[in-house]
């Protein structure tokens, strides 16, 4: 690119005054002008009255001045932190300046092994919004949602196609949108909108594929059928997305976007409304999804994906509020049924290797969420489940590598962000650390811009402002997720990492003991979990972690 005269010394004056910042050289320039005017001014009024000799005030002149420079030099050689005084790290060019609380950003790549996640929208990128219920029926939310993302399902299996994912697009759902501007934030060129009336045993489903440079429709088509043809219809609006974008498809691509996980729209429905469930994670929504799975399995008993649900459902209960034999052992089968049934699954196969963690399988899992990465290599909950496994047995390399890998697939998570930050913490990279926490921080405020009541967000949130030195923001965040769901095992241990990392160890081992008390029993990950590492020392931990088999 041709630089204009002036321009290269412009940028190296901008990254003189942005690395002053990043030192907090200028703040302690303001603060010590401020204290060293103090003192010459007291030095003025208070020295003549002493009877001291003349010279004093310019001795104290010159201290001060001398102070300064001794002042500027130690802000840019060294840095307080939550670990003490520490040398500031350089920076070069492939190891960017972490942004600061107010203008955090998402992290970008390192020399590490993290793949580079692009900004530009690609020729073929599409984001697909929730579809609008039309039914008149609150209740059926769930369906016009679930057609939106079994469409994007079909789509994501095309590797010539950017996808964004569930949790980029949904965070417009029930907002006035700007096309443009979503695909602009979402990084894509296409937007797919729509809306379901379902009234009885008949479905009329709109939808409309929209080029955000010119804000023109590409395609739209209106499909009034039976429930039963509802199968047809996200096949007949995928096939019609790659041919407005005029894309060739390889016959194994083609297949990919007819696969029809069930020819029962009974067994759909009820699987629709399981996966709702499984979003809120409270062990109430758990329960209620594994119904729902099983009332779809009662409809058609070869429903692989109904299976992989209720495996997925009994593994995060144990995780999160249940630690049973019975949950782990439900999960394991489970999951063997819907490989079983469907071999080339991969959802199937990242629940299997799920379950197979739980039990303390890890080179299995390891193995099933290979298997799963092979068949689909943008499903999200491979890469995820796989950096949680690895990271429950100290291996932070692997799980580096994984969360690395979810976050390109869905760079609106923030939950990958937070445990990759902990990595982090545990492999002694403070610096990479606080950079994923701030891009992860930006992440989760805008979440909860969207969602103001989202749990896991309000707590994941918390720990961050503790950690980035807004301690005050991040109880506010803790008692509020604490106030919503305060039985909730899940809950109450993450609050209780918030107030580990505050240094209010009472109150930590107060919540620990309570989420243990409900049903909290993940060993590995409490002996492993670097929020925690102030408790390590203390009887009443040791104490918890004997009570937990």
């Amino acid at each position: 690119m041709h630089k204009k005269p002036g321009q290269r010394r412009e940028t190296s004056i901008s990254d003189f005054f942005a690395e002053l910042r990043r030192r907090r050289v200028i703040r302690v320039i303001v603060l010590y002008a401020i204290a060293g005017w103090v003192v010459i001014e007291v030095t003025s009024t208070v020295l003549p009255g002493l009877n001291l000799p003349d010279w004093t005030t310019t001795l104290v002149i010159l201290l001060v001045a001398l102070g300064f420079v001794i002042a500027v030099m130690l802000a840019w050689a060294f840095d307080i932190g939550p670990g003490g005084i520490q040398r500031t790290p350089k920076v070069s060019s492939s190891d960017p300046e972490p942004p600061s609380a107010t203008s955090a950003s998402p992290p970008k790549a390192s020399p590490s092994p993290e793949p580079a996640i692009s900004q530009d929208s690609d020729d073929n990128s599409i984001a697909v919004l929730p579809f609008v219920n039309m039914s008149g029926d609150a209740e059926n939310e769930y369906f016009s949602d679930g057609i939106a993302e079994e469409i994007l399902n079909l789509l994501v299996k095309l590797p010539s196609l950017k996808v964004a994912s569930r949790t980029s697009s949904f965070v417009f759902k029930g907002k006035e949108v700007n096309i443009p501007t979503v695909a602009s934030d979402l990084g894509v060129k296409t937007v797919l909108e729509g809306s379901v009336r379902r009234a009885g045993d008949r479905v009329r489903i709109t939808a409309q594929l929209i080029d955000a440079a010119s804000d023109t429709h590409l395609w739209s088509e209106t499909y009034d059928r039976e429930m039963k043809d509802v199968f047809a219809i996200q096949d007949d609006i995928a096939q019609s997305i790659v041919d407005a974008l005029q894309m060739t498809l390889s016959p194994k691509e083609r297949r990919a976007i007819q696969y029809v996980a069930t020819s029962d729209a009974r067994a759909f429905d009820f699987y629709l409304r399981g996966r709702n469930y499984m979003y809120t994670m409270t062990r109430r929504d758990y329960e209620y999804a594994i119904r729902m799975f099983e009332q779809a399995i009662g409809v058609d008993a070869k429903f692989a994906l109904a299976y992989a649900g209720i495996a997925d459902a009994y593994s995060h209960l144990y995780r999160y509020a249940e630690a049973t034999k019975e949950n782990a052992d439900k999960a394991v089968e489970a999951s063997e049924k819907a490989i079983a049934l469907d071999p080339d699954s991969a959802e199937a196969h990242a629940s299997r290797g799920l379950s197979l963690f739980i039990n303390g399988q890890l080179e299995d899992a390891k193995s099933e969420f290979d298997k799963a990465i092979e068949l689909n290599h943008r499903l999200f909950e491979a890469y995820y489940y796989y950096g949680l496994a690895c990271s429950s047995n100290a291996d932070f390399e692997t799980a580096e590598k994984m969360y690395l890998q979810a976050m390109e697939v869905n760079p609106a998570d923030y939950q990958a962000p937070m445990f990759l930050a902990q990595a982090y913490t545990s492999m002694g990279r403070k610096h990479d650390e606080m950079r994923v926490r701030l891009g992860a921080l930006e992440t989760i405020q805008r979440h909860l811009e969207m969602n103001p009541h989202d749990t896991r967000a309000l707590y994941f949130g918390a720990q961050n402002l503790c950690l980035v030195g807004e301690k005050e923001k991040g109880t506010e965040l803790a008692e509020r997720a604490l106030g919503q769901d305060r039985d909730e095992p899940v809950v109450l241990y993450n609050v209780a990492c918030f107030y580990a990392l505050q240094g209010d160890l009472d109150r930590s081992l107060d919540l620990l003991t309570r989420a243990v008390d409900r049903g909290w029993g993940d060993r590995e990950w409490l002996e492993t979990d670097s929020d925690l590492d102030v408790l390590r020392g203390e009887d009443r931990f040791r104490l918890l972690l004997a009570r937990i088999d």
